[in-house]
């Protein structure tokens, strides 16, 4: 966001402290623009904000057009707005290249006579009334923006962003429509055929009557305004694209119970093994058909004595495509088996005892386990005065990394659009030495795969510098590195020795969001929703063993990058969960924009009076 809106409004008083002139009195355009600076101002603050209004305009287009299957009414009521503010600027061009070549007199006279005639100035009147006054669209927009959330989580913009991106494009039309009719006047004044001084001083009052209405109105919205940027599903799932996985955290792995101890017995049953380890092969039949589970077994369960397995490929992180059991009943998605079908029938011992094949999770720390979390702080370059602008997940050399996205921070919250760059991720493997599990990085396991869902906000509006994951017990905790700001000259405030962390939570016991028996969130036909994310955990875990025979670790995670269009500062940063009943959903990233509402003010002015 770029607050030139400040501008704007020195400009507006401009327009409140214009003294009451006398047409008659102007004869020359010298003598008129040194007695009436006013034009000359317009211009000024409408090239400021002309610099920002391609970006903003593609931001609130993508922002409206998520709005088509909701109203029809307000789509129809937007497209009139457009409308409005599209031929106020078509007009305006006009005007600049008027200025620009050399007309002559009766040319430029009917040009001002035709400006007249267009009545922006009413045109704008009812646009202020349309989102400001009575229809209250502005409003209705501010709601809904925040209502539907599978529209608004496509727009590159924060909902509080949303409601500034629109009312800059209401104050660039404003400042337009009083720049012709103060053109027109000019000109007219200049030919001894200008209007009377009631007509400006009615503009011109209702300039400063509009004006209280529309700046108290839109600080409030924005005050209440949602300030998360999340992103919601694609149209299509792609793993390595829009989503990746943890591999082999917990998955389904069949054993017979006498592979199960170190006696080789089948004396207690399946539900006997909460936590063992696969001890040997003593069935000849499909124990060595199978890759064995080189770690920790847990949570064993007995479904039905005889069964066929379709195995996976051996380059799948899946062990098994599914499980047909002899009563008919089916783990997995079922169907054609790619691979051979494998009998695996429990047998008895000694007639006194039956060796059940069990259904268990095998937590498998090998090769093909993708499962290890960056430990190492992630910072802008502050000492360029760059700020976090962005962020997402990359996996990179089996080790997901929270990427920043950073952009040098100008003055007024101004973010430099051409410096923004995704911060390179470590290189490092966990296989290289010096690097250790617990400084490095963090590894999953049966005991340690909590993750602690928390949004952090800065209290003061300082702006995110870096983030990192912390482990607190057994879970994986993110933090937040702040540094305070000049917000009217954009410099960081010492930010080597005075930007500090946050981390999320309280002293009170965190809940659980529990998954279970969920089957993959690629599946689904609609979006995911989002999970409040403080004081929350959620764990990785396999998925439904009906769903998809345990082979998948829950929940996935997203990596689209999460950005603003334009870049903003942030003054928070969070983890959330987003899902649908019965999917296991994804873990994702979301930013928290820096608040703007303090800064949206009308500054104080000596009024001035002009004799004439």
């Amino acid at each position: 966001m770029n607050f030139e809106i400040i501008l704007f409004l020195a400009t507006l008083v401009a327009f409140q402290n214009a003294p009451t002139t006398n047409a008659r009195k102007y004869e020359l355009l010298e003598q008129e623009e040194k007695t009436n600076p006013y034009l000359k101002e317009i211009h000024k603050q409408i090239d400021k904000l002309e610099k920002f209004k391609h970006r903003h305009s593609a931001a609130f287009t993508i922002g409206i057009d998520n709005y088509s299957n909701i109203s029809i009414r307000i789509v129809a009521e937007m497209d009139e707005i457009h409308s409005t503010i599209d031929r106020i600027d078509d007009h305006y061009k006009q005007l600049r290249d008027c200025e620009s070549i050399k007309f002559e007199n009766y040319t430029l006279q009917n040009l001002a006579h035709a400006q007249v005639k267009r009545k922006n100035l009413q045109a704008m009147e009812q646009l202020h009334l349309k989102l400001f006054g009575s229809e209250d669209m502005i409003a209705q927009l501010a709601s809904g923006n925040q209502m539907f959330q599978d529209f608004t989580c496509r727009t590159p913009q924060s909902p509080q962003l949303f409601l500034y991106t629109l009312y800059v494009q209401y104050v660039l039309a404003e400042l337009k429509a009083h720049a012709l009719v103060e053109w027109a006047w000019k000109m007219l004044r200049m030919f001894g055929q200008g209007g009377s001084s009631e007509d400006e001083n009615r503009s011109r009052g209702a300039y400063k009557r509009r004006t209280p209405s529309t700046l108290s109105k839109i600080k409030e919205l924005m005050s209440r305004a949602d300030r998360a940027i999340w992103r919601c599903d694609p149209r299509k799932h792609e793993v390595g694209v829009t989503y990746e996985e943890v591999t082999r955290l917990l998955q389904g792995y069949i054993e017979n119970e006498v592979d199960l101890n170190t006696e080789g017995s089948c004396w207690s049953d399946c539900a006997h093994y909460k936590s063992t380890k696969s001890e040997g092969c003593f069935d000849d039949e499909f124990c060595p058909e199978q890759q064995k589970c080189s770690g920790e077994v847990y949570d064993c369960r007995f479904v039905e004595s005889d069964m066929k397995v379709c195995q996976a490929a051996k380059n799948s992180n899946r062990r098994y495509e599914y499980i047909q059991y002899e009563s008919g009943l089916v783990h997995g998605k079922g169907g054609s088996c790619n691979q051979r079908l494998h009998n695996a029938k429990s047998w008895n011992w000694w007639m006194f005892w039956e060796c059940s094949y069990c259904l268990c999770l095998c937590d498998d720390q090998g090769t093909h386990s993708d499962r290890f979390f960056n430990l190492r702080q992630v910072t802008a370059d502050v000492i360029r005065n760059r700020v976090v602008t962005g962020v997402r997940f990359v996996k990179h050399n089996r080790v997901f990394h929270l990427q920043v996205q950073q952009g040098e921070l100008l003055p007024l919250g101004v973010i430099n659009q051409t410096t923004l760059q995704w911060k390179p991720v470590d290189e490092y493997k966990i296989t290289d030495k010096n690097v250790q599990e617990g400084s490095d990085y963090h590894m999953l396991s049966y005991e340690k795969r909590s993750v602690d869902l928390d949004e952090l906000k800065s209290e003061n509006n300082s702006v995110v510098t870096g983030l990192r994951f912390k482990v607190r017990g057994t879970h994986l905790h993110l933090e937040a590195q702040f540094s305070r700001v000049d917000f009217q000259s954009g410099i960081l405030i010492k930010p080597n020795t005075t930007s500090y962390w946050i981390s999320g939570g309280n002293d009170q016991p965190r809940d659980k969001l529990q998954l279970k028996d969920a089957q993959l969130s690629t599946k689904s036909s609609g979006p995911s929703t989002p999970y409040r994310s403080n004081n929350l955990f959620i764990e990785f875990t396999n998925s439904g063993f009906k769903q998809d025979a345990g082979q998948t670790t829950l929940p996935f995670i997203d990596i689209q990058e999460v950005i603003s269009n334009p870049a903003v500062p942030l003054s928070g940063m969070g983890l959330y969960y987003k899902g649908q009943n019965g999917f296991g959903g994804f873990l994702a990233p979301k930013l928290i924009t820096y608040d703007f509402t303090s800064y949206v003010q009308l500054p104080t002015w000596e009024s001035k009076q002009t004799e004439v």
